[in-house]
Formats: C-alpha cells, sequence, structure tokens
C-alpha cells in the first residue's frame, strides 16, 4: 500500500482502481465536474466511487445554530468574501450533483441520507471556540473584522448559550446530516 499527496483534478490517474471513496472532500473541489472525471480515469470499468458531503446547513443545526446566532450580531458575508471557495453545502442538492456525476461520465448514481449526532467539541468553551473559528458561523465572523472584535464578548455569550442545551456528558452533541453518494463507471 502506497499513499500519494496529489491534486485529484490533475493527477494522471491510470484505469486500476474498484473503489474511490472520499469522506468530506469532493465537496471542496473548486472545479467538482473535472474531479469527477478524472476520478472516472481511475476507476475500472465497473468501479465505485462513494462520497459523504454534508446535505443542507438546515439539515445540520450544528453549523446553521451557531451561524445565526453570529447573524443576530453581524452582517452577512458580501459577494467579494474571502472564503476558501466551494464549501461544506456546495453538494448538498442532489440534482445537482447527479448532473455533475452525468456529466463525468458516472451511471447507477444513488443517494443515501445519514443523520447522527456530531462532537462539536469537549465542553462549551471549546464547541464555541471551534465555531469562531471555522464554518459557517466562522467564516460571519471574520468577514465582519473589526466589528466583530468589537462584539465579541456579546457573540461568545450568545453562542456559549445557545450551545449549552446540547450538552451530553460534558461535550457538545448536537444534529448532523449528510449524503453518502455512490456511483459507478460503466462497464465498456
Amino acid at each position: 500500500m502506497s499513499f500519494i499527496a496529489a491534486d485529484v483534478e490533475h493527477y494522471p490517474f491510470e484505469p486500476a482502481y474498484d473503489l474511490c471513496f472520499s469522506r468530506f472532500g469532493m465537496m471542496f473541489f473548486e472545479h467538482p465536474v473535472v474531479a469527477m472525471r478524472n476520478v472516472h480515469k481511475a476507476l475500472k470499468p465497473g468501479g465505485e466511487l462513494m462520497f459523504i458531503v454534508w446535505r443542507d446547513i438546515e439539515d445540520n443545526p450544528w453549523l446553521g445554530l451557531p451561524r445565526q446566532v453570529v447573524l443576530d450580531f453581524l452582517p452577512p458575508p458580501g459577494e467579494d468574501a474571502r472564503t476558501c471557495g466551494p464549501g461544506p453545502f456546495s453538494m448538498a442538492n442532489p440534482g445537482v450533483v447527479t448532473q455533475q456525476l452525468e456529466i463525468a461520465g458516472f451511471a447507477n448514481i444513488a443517494f443515501e441520507r445519514n443523520d447522527g449526532p456530531v462532537e462539536v467539541g469537549d465542553s462549551v468553551e471549546n464547541a464555541m471556540r471551534f465555531q469562531l473559528a471555522l464554518g459557517p458561523a466562522g467564516e460571519v465572523f471574520r468577514e465582519a473584522g473589526e466589528e466583530a472584535e468589537r462584539q465579541r464578548p456579546q457573540i461568545e455569550e450568545a453562542l456559549r448559550q445557545a450551545l449549552a442545551p446540547f450538552e451530553q456528558d460534558g461535550k457538545i452533541v448536537m444534529g448532523s446530516s449528510s449524503w453518502t453518494m455512490t456511483a459507478h463507471k460503466p462497464h465498456a
């Protein structure tokens, strides 16, 4: 077994694999169809692509609730927001992803919904810090710059209060929802 660190959009794969799997990674490709086409090249005929991505933010309170709390204090990021490109919800729409997979050459496309708990932090304090550092709430906070820093104490306290009801055995555990998507490279 070997591991290669490479850009999936451009790596020169040979058709040698029966299965390609991604866990919460596909949604970050800058050009998803290009990446899917290259994965298609990596698969043997009949090979399977399986990947897991988040469903809509409304289905993921572990990200949606903190974002809403921060938006109660700050404006949403504008069109020129400094984002890292595609994000956690870029593949939440099965219709769009089905079209992307079909364009890339895949068939037998299926979606399975998965709902379950996710640990957001090992304490209310750490969960609050996590939310302000990453994800949708963190993006709103970062983009607001000085205004966010000015309101930091109030925002942190509001997040603590919003997250506290989700404490289970000292950890913050909230609901999540994802898709497990499968698609196959047709036989020649």
